[in-house]
């Protein structure tokens, strides 16, 4: 019953805002009751929020296409589209529209308003392990918990982890990597998301059914044909121009994806039309490309061999990794070696529901296997020959990663991570050859590069935007690249920068989400703040003790929607000025004290002091609903304390697996102990060479201390 109170509270007060183009207007499907919604329309200057479309005349007009009784607050559909009065929706594979006065009526078109990142079939990975490095932030923006599925090289979906509601996961992948994403109760397919670029990529799920918003049937442009090769991929052909896709045109500004150097291109596709083999790079007349793994130039109409691979089967050029000075005058370009995998292999016993076992086998790298290793070259495009470099200073590196050219064009930038990561350093080639190190970051330790790297360049200048724990927390730094130093801190105090939302550099403004910037509250809430390039005027412009979620306009940062909540207060919505944080209007909402008077038992929350007998420790306690002090009861304490991240459920809705025990007699407890990430640098570096102790000594402080407690 509590879970079930709980869970109803936090569907009754979620609020998942489909933006407006323009950003000052979005709508949202409020649940009135179980399977009951309405779809609420915000209009943000007017201050006001109503129904979007009378649902009761909407209704009867259904009726007479669906021949059954059809209701106001369970309308067959998830997603709409509003434009002035109509409003637009599908049902039974077609898109209507309604508006008053002039009634139901087909629609050709198709919707422009939901999330182009996301595509309904899945296709294989085509990225291998030696391609490209990125990450992506996949956003929970539903009621429900999701699953995210990789999907490998075969297009078989493998389970990799869950998304909570409201949550965000950070993971490194590769370019042209495929996630599917699923409901985790109903295994309603969510979307199938294909990486695009290297860098970072931020993936919002919401509610719509992928199979409404996009249709069932995929639409692709006249002259276009889907295909399948002898391996089952799918690659569609324009017959328009003769080249040929591997990534669905329907998706809008899906980059054109070829298999990778080294993937075996299917027999059926040959016959079909010629594969475009050249991959461009620059602008204007200036043009360079990779061909038969050769690098070419061509300019003012003329062609010529820039470099030749002296071994095709081991080092090659990158096509995608090719990049001009601004004058076009110099280039460089990324030559790599591959690196070595080994097969795994597992048996799926009871695949699909079928009778029989299924074997399956994936190439991974695993221990002793080489890595991917990468060498930046540069050329002089007047003379068209190599400019000699020395790699002495990114050799042994674990990743490089692309910056840029300086906005002279004298130098290219790029990043190196080395073995350990203990070691990153700005690297510059300049276009006579030699090579610099721009600045350098050391730790005794470990630099945490799986969820703190960050950089930017600012453009026009030679400053760069850099995420340090230099200090003893995750903050941001202006370094001078001119000068190789820092030139100032941007963000300060004993709390975590955790991501960067937003860079204005023409206001030199930069919007953040910090962990524990109150003092007074739990150090792993969440709040969204805004600072200036020069460090001053920093401020959050979330406020509500708890931890915070938000969401903005897609085409507009003028405001954004904040929802906030604890594990023992139901979310909190409202919409905020993204400038001041000023509440514009009050959305959604109910009081604990609500929940209670229906039978509600909160999850408690405790802190004390850990192993050192100062740093405190936070976790929660979730009692059996007829809790009896007098008696002694069994503590289950769900663990997992890797070290790339905190644990334990900060956010309303988020501990329904917690409840699940007490309702069998239990006291459940969960807490972060010493060695697990967002913290202190010094408490994250619990863990270096010491996985095995798993926080313990202080988990067991904790449970003593929490027993201690008046727990009734």
């Amino acid at each position: 019953m509590a879970n079930t109170l709980m869970e109803n509270g936090f569907a009754e007060t979620f609020v998942a805002p489909q933006w407006l183009p323009g950003g000052n207007s979005f709508w949202y499907r409020r649940q009135v009751d179980t399977g009951r919604f309405r779809f609420i329309l915000v209009d943000i200057l007017a201050k006001s929020a109503r129904l979007a479309f009378d649902h009761h005349q909407l209704a009867c007009a259904l009726e007479g296409i669906a021949e059954t009784e059809i209701y106001p607050e369970t309308l067959p559909f998830t997603w709409i589209e509003l434009q002035d009065s109509l409003v637009r929706f599908r049902f039974k594979d077609q898109i209507w529209q309604y508006e008053p006065g002039k009634g139901l009526a087909k629609w050709p078109g198709k919707f422009t308003q939901g999330n182009t990142l996301l595509m309904r079939r899945q296709q294989p990975s085509i990225s291998t392990w030696s391609a490209q490095h990125a990450t992506a932030s996949f956003v929970n923006t539903t009621r429900a918990k999701l699953t995210l599925f990789t999907v490998d090289r075969n297009g078989e979906a493998v389970y990799f982890m869950p998304i909570p509601s409201g949550k965000t996961v950070f993971q490194k992948t590769n370019v042209k990597a495929v996630w599917r994403i699923e409901d985790g109760d109903t295994g309603q397919l969510r979307g199938i998301y294909r990486v695009p670029s290297p860098g970072h990529n931020v993936v919002y799920v919401g509610e719509v059914d992928v199979d409404e918003y996009l249709g069932k049937e995929d639409e692709i442009p006249r002259g276009w044909q889907s295909q399948t090769d002898e391996n089952g991929r799918v690659y569609y052909i324009d017959h328009n121009t003769r080249t040929t896709h591997w990534d669905s045109p329907i998706v809008a500004g899906a980059a054109d994806a070829q298999p990778e150097n080294g993937d075996e291109v299917g027999e059926a596709e040959k016959q079909q039309v010629t594969l475009v083999q050249e991959e461009l790079s620059g602008y204007g007349r200036t043009e360079i490309y990779v061909r038969d793994r050769n690098l070419w130039l061509k300019d003012e109409g003329s062609e010529s061999l820039l470099a030749e691979s002296s071994d095709p089967t081991d080092s090659r050029y990158d096509k995608s990794m090719i990049y001009l000075s601004p004058n076009n005058d110099f280039a460089v370009a990324w030559q790599y070696t591959s690196g070595s995998t080994t097969d795994e292999y597992w048996v799926e016993y009871y695949p699909d529901r079928q009778p029989h076992p299924r074997l399956t086998k994936e190439s991974k790298p695993f221990p002793k296997d080489t890595l991917r290793v990468d060498r930046p070259r540069l050329f002089n495009l007047g003379t068209k020959c190599e400019v000699s470099t020395e790699d002495t200073l990114f050799s042994n590196h674990y990743e490089l990663h692309h910056l840029g050219w300086s906005q002279d064009g004298s130098e290219y930038r790029f990043l190196f991570d080395g073995r350990g990561h203990q070691v990153l350093k700005v690297l510059g080639i300049h276009r006579s050859g030699s090579v610099r190190v721009l600045y350098k970051e050391k730790s005794k330790t470990f630099i945490d590069v799986t969820s703190k790297l960050y950089y930017t360049l600012s453009s026009g200048s030679n400053k760069m935007i850099w995420a340090s724990e230099r200090d003893g927390y995750n903050h941001l730094y202006l370094i001078d690249l001119k000068q190789g130093k820092i030139g100032s801190q941007i963000t300060k105090g004993d709390w975590n920068v955790a991501s960067v939302e937003r860079v204005d550099e023409k206001a030199q403004k930069i919007w953040l989400s910090a962990y524990g910037f109150h003092s007074d509250e739990d150090p792993y809430y969440l709040h969204l703040l805004r600072v200036n390039f020069d460090g001053t005027a920093c401020q959050a412009l979330t406020d509500g003790h708890g931890t915070h979620i938000w969401s903005w306009p897609f085409d507009s940062q003028r405001f954004f929607v904040d929802s906030w909540s604890r594990v023992d207060l139901p979310p909190q919505t409202v919409v905020r000025c993204s400038e001041t944080g000023t509440i514009q209007l009050k959305l959604e909402g109910i009081s604990a004290e609500e929940l209670k008077q229906q039978g509600w038992v909160p999850p408690e929350r405790f802190h004390c002091p850990g192993r050192d007998g100062k740093t405190l420790i936070f976790g929660i306690i979730t009692k059996p609903l007829n809790f009896d002090e007098t008696h002694v009861y069994p503590v289950i304490e769900p663990i997992y304390a890797g070290p790339f991240d905190f644990f334990t459920p900060k956010g309303f809705g988020q501990v329904a697996y917690n409840g699940n025990w007490a309702t069998e007699g239990c006291i459940s407890v969960q807490l972060d102990g010493m060695g697990t990430n967002w913290r202190s640098k010094q408490f994250h570096d619990g863990c270096y060479k010491n996985l095995n102790d798993g926080g313990f000594p202080d988990r067991i402080i904790w449970i003593k201390e929490a027993a201690k407690t008046d727990l009734g």
